[in-house]
């Protein structure tokens, strides 16, 4: 059946190619309503959805005599009935706009390699012709007006999140007349989305025209006083000061191949780092419980956030002694022996002061260092992390001793393959490449020996009593349904710590780089744009 039906702008009909006259407005909201739901519907809801004010009966009678003239109209067989149900064609499903649409985005949010789920988005994109069902109306039918203004809504977040992502992927591989573009099309879209205006801000001045990113400024300050009475968030007016002032960086980002390797020697045992990036502040990156220098350029995902670290500072990775490229040990690192290995790469590269983004497993160590040697870190961002691992009387959202030891356990038996994957990433537990990659990354950070050492080790963790002692600027974020960290660790963390800016992110999963990262970056751009400033 080569009949489409297209739901982006006024809703219409093709077959073969050609429009189809179909003048019955319920005939094409029913249409409509059946294409989004893909399944059967009751002809009682289907009745009461649009012909909400017709006697007991008489709307199923109603819904028979649309049906009807729809089938002599057209003479095609546009749905499939049964005495109790109605269903849109499943060709005519399958070939809906809105239903492609979605269906793209779905499989972008679910799969990589990079470069394909970006054509997907593209595709996405341009199938977005118009809002939904735009024009078209039914005013007596209250109940279907609501879910067109539902609907309608979702996908304009689904579209401008896309144009969001074509724009930052446009970035990194230097296509700015393209990242602009669609940066202007999203905020087309929503003309008060201020962190729209603030990307058209950033992908100007990256591109080496700072006085366009200010009259992106100027207009969104107007457009912002005149239609809501407000002024522009604090980070829009720091971002314009940071552009105004010529310390903006420029688009200068490490390569899709990642730089090389260094070591440096701690305590005896080599310690493996890479250094990419530039700005004025130096990033160090804190890994979770394992880590592997390669793999961070080996996953689509991993590797842009990667990239974006080093859009905004000059970045340190590094993999802790005993898992990654470093040497191997036959005892459990600390927090005190990974400090220590990290003053000697800082010392080694004559960095004096950094930010340290402590994440997972590797908070303890950020909040460590930064007690003790102060005079080294300038601020603090943490990420999914803990102050301690286990429950106490005056610490009840810690593991209990044996269900701690039961989900290390777990983890052990099943290394070698997507160990704990549902707890890590729920939104890749379904996907089989990247339970492969995650898979083979483990094999390559860590033997199942190291890694209960690791966690031998976190288990008798307590930073608690060094909170109160740091005073530096603070970032914290944590994911509301974080599975592997739950965000009740990071709350406790934001109350003992007296400078602390608390942001607790949408999602589930609990690496950083899966799922939206867009907040996670903004607000560690906005921060670090803080401290350029402060």
């Amino acid at each position: 059946m080569s009949l489409k039906l297209f739901l982006f702008g006024y809703p219409r009909l093709e077959h073969g190619g050609h429009s189809l006259p179909l003048k019955l407005r319920k005939g094409l909201a029913l249409a409509a309503y059946l294409a989004m739901a893909g399944k059967p519907i009751g002809r009682d809801l289907l009745a009461e959805l649009l012909w909400p004010e017709a006697p007991s009966g008489e709307g199923r009678a109603s819904l028979r005599r649309t049906l009807h003239r729809l089938q002599r109209q057209l003479g095609i067989d546009l749905f499939v009935t049964t005495s109790e149900t109605v269903a849109l064609a499943p060709a005519v499903v399958a070939s809906t706009d809105v239903v492609v649409f979605q269906s793209l985005l779905e499989r972008h949010s679910s799969r990589a390699p990079a470069g394909q789920t970006m054509a997907e988005l593209r595709q996405a994109s341009s199938l977005y012709r118009d809002d939904f069902l735009l024009g078209f109306t039914l005013p007596e039918c209250q109940d279907f007006a609501d879910w067109q203004a539902r609907v309608c809504e979702e996908l304009r977040q689904g579209f401008g999140e896309a144009l969001t992502q074509l724009a930052q992927a446009a970035a990194a591989g230097n296509d700015y007349e393209a990242a602009l573009a669609y940066a202007q099309r999203r905020l087309t879209l929503d003309s008060l989305h201020e962190p729209t205006h603030q990307l058209l801000m950033r992908l100007h001045a990256e591109a080496g025209h700072p006085a366009a990113a200010l009259r992106v400024y100027d207009e969104c300050r107007v457009t912002l006083m005149r239609e809501l009475g407000i002024s522009p968030q604090k980070s829009t007016e720091n971002l314009r000061r940071t552009i105004a002032d010529g310390v903006y960086p420029t688009a200068s980002v490490p390569t899709s191949e990642p730089t090389p390797v260094r070591y440096v020697v701690s305590d005896g045992v080599h310690v493996a780092y890479r250094l990419y990036g530039e700005g004025p502040l130096t990033l160090v990156v804190l890994p979770g419980f394992v880590s592997h220098l390669d793999f961070y350029w080996d996953q689509p995902e991993l590797a842009r956030f990667m990239q974006a670290l080093g859009h905004m500072a000059r970045v340190v990775c590094f993999d802790k002694r005993g898992v990654g490229l470093s040497d191997r040990i036959d005892y459990a690192a600390t927090p005190q022996h990974t400090a220590r290995d990290l003053l000697a790469i800082l010392d080694a590269e004559s960095i004096e002061r950094v930010v340290l983004l402590g994440v997972s497993e590797g908070g303890p160590t950020a909040l460590t260092l930064t007690a003790t040697t102060p005079e080294r870190v300038t601020a603090l961002v943490l990420y999914g992390t803990l102050a301690r691992a286990l429950r106490t009387p005056d610490y009840p959202w810690g593991y209990p001793p044996e269900r701690y030891d039961a989900q290390v356990e777990a983890l052990i038996n099943d290394w070698g393959g997507p160990a704990c994957i549902e707890s890590f990433a729920p939104g890749w537990a379904l996907d089989a490449e990247r339970r492969a990659w995650w898979a083979r990354a483990l094999r390559l950070a860590a033997s199942p020996r190291t890694v209960k050492q690791v966690f031998e080790a976190l288990k008798s963790i307590d930073v608690r009593p060094l909170l109160a002692r740091i005073d530096c600027p603070t970032l914290i974020l944590h994911r509301h349904g974080d599975k592997a960290v739950p965000v009740e660790h990071g709350r406790f963390l934001a109350r003992q710590m007296p400078h602390a800016q608390w942001v607790e992110l949408p999602g589930e999963d609990h690496w950083w780089w899966v799922g939206d990262t867009s907040d996670i970056l903004r607000h560690l751009d906005e921060f670090l744009a803080s401290l350029r400033h402060s």
